[in-house]
């Protein structure tokens, strides 16, 4: 009996929901006569309550001036000695404010423990949203994300973690730094578990799409890495981004100076690319001045090297360059010259040897040349002063390497790689590879 009742009560509530709502679908002068009485005069209706939402809508993310994004790739020997570690408690003694964002993909192999004589293992990568803190020994900040996809050597790990923070963190102005080992035209970001590795032209892809998730260029991209500056590098990137900072030579451990960088651009957030390119380089240089060498003596100091580039001026390096590869070949005692083991012997040379300067090889050549060749010498000291004057916006260098002027080129030693060389945007665009396949033919004379 009890259930034939509430089938009634049931029924009858669904036939006056119904009717209501054939009601509240009718035409407007139907609806009027809902809300009037018998003698046509409107009824007075009291407006509902508000009622709070059940589900709160999310507020529309506040644009900031600057989105920092450093990939800290320590799944090798950098993670185990600490130095990851120690860039992230850098940041932290900044860390973000309302105008700056600063967000980290974080992994390594392990960290050693002095205490215990072990190493620890972390799995996995995590996402940092760097918060301001006083340890300086431990990573306080909050975790954003915990990847299940942590190759640090994949390309798409970085444009995965670049679009979640541009989108979570929207900024007018956007900063890349990719952190690791690096090898000049091999590549960048080594994951010691995965094997993998970024290759210049996988990078140059990457970079790519991550702009188009922008809508504009990366702002100021940067390789905390050795050796990348390089031109073969720096052109595969020229249409991704604005700036470009970079080492010609080595990075010591102890990488960038964050502290430093983030402090400036957290109480200045309105300046723009080459500005930050520009405080980059000084902080750099500013903070391995003042640092003990490898072998530990004090006030030695490192041979470093940092530049900033000024990506637009690429093609028109490529242009010069061109002109004098051009002006060298078709002069047979400028190209006798040139391609010799003495003239190439006067480039500064880096740790990788066959990346060199290219500024102080093109002195080198002009010495020699003398009164010869005077095509090629008068390109080549117009190629000398649109490096300086065009194409680098700042370049900072200790002790040793004083007169490298910020960008290297690939002049090999013995034997010329043209598998990893050929493939990369240079190499089609300028003459370089014709250039060096010259020198390798003259060298079998």
């Amino acid at each position: 009996m009890a259930e034939d009742f509430m089938k009634k009560i049931l029924l009858a509530t669904l036939t006056a929901l119904t009717v209501a709502s054939m009601s509240l679908r009718a035409q407007g002068g139907a609806i009027d006569e809902l809300f009037s009485n018998s003698s046509g005069q409107s009824v007075a209706v009291s407006a509902p309550a508000p009622v709070a939402a059940v589900v709160e809508q999310k507020k529309a993310a506040v644009q900031r001036d600057w989105l920092v994004m450093v990939l800290i790739n320590g799944v090798n020997d950098l993670g185990i000695l600490g130095y990851a570690d120690k860039s992230m408690n850098d940041m932290e003694k900044v860390g973000s404010n309302d105008k700056m964002a600063v967000v980290v993909e974080y992994g390594i192999l392990g960290i050693a423990d002095p205490a215990t004589r072990t190493i620890k293992f972390p799995k996995g990568a995590r996402t940092y949203y760097i918060e301001k803190d006083a340890d300086a020994n431990k990573i306080t900040s909050r975790i954003i994300s915990t990847p299940t996809a942590s190759d640090m050597g994949s390309t798409a790990s970085l444009v995965r973690f670049a679009k979640r923070a541009i989108r979570k963190y929207p900024a007018a102005k956007v900063a890349l730094v990719l952190w690791n080992h690096g090898s000049g035209r091999l590549g960048i970001s080594y994951d010691n578990v995965s094997k993998n590795h970024m290759e210049v032209d996988k990078l140059g892809l990457a970079l790519a799409e991550i702009k188009s998730v922008l809508g504009h260029k990366i702002d100021v991209f940067a390789t905390d890495a050795c050796l990348m500056q390089m031109g073969a590098v720096a052109y595969e990137l020229r249409n991704s981004a604005d700036v470009i900072v970079g080492s010609e030579e080595v990075i010591p451990g102890n990488s960038y100076p964050y502290d430093t960088i983030l402090g400036q651009l957290g109480v200045n957030t309105q300046m723009g690319a080459e500005e930050l390119g520009t405080v980059m380089v000084d902080a750099y240089k500013s903070y391995y001045s003042a640092y003990a060498a490898y072998d530990g003596a004090p006030g030695k100091g490192h041979d470093i090297t940092l530049s900033a580039l000024r990506a637009s001026a690429l093609t028109g390096f490529v242009g010069r360059l061109n002109t004098w590869v051009d002006a060298v070949l078709n002069d047979p005692e400028a190209r006798k010259i040139a391609t010799s083991q003495a003239a190439v012997n006067g480039a500064y040379y880096f740790r990788m040897k066959d990346s060199k300067d290219l500024y102080t090889y093109i002195s080198s050549v002009n010495a020699k040349l003398g009164l010869k060749g005077p095509g090629a010498k008068n390109a080549g000291t117009a190629l000398q002063n649109y490096i300086k004057n065009g194409l680098v916006i700042r370049n900072g260098v200790l002790p040793a390497v004083v007169k490298a002027r910020g960008l290297s080129v690939y002049i090999p030693e013995l034997i010329y790689n043209s598998a990893n060389y050929e493939k990369m945007a240079f190499a089609a665009d300028s003459l370089w590879d014709d250039y060096l396949l010259a020198m390798m033919e003259d060298r079998l004379k």
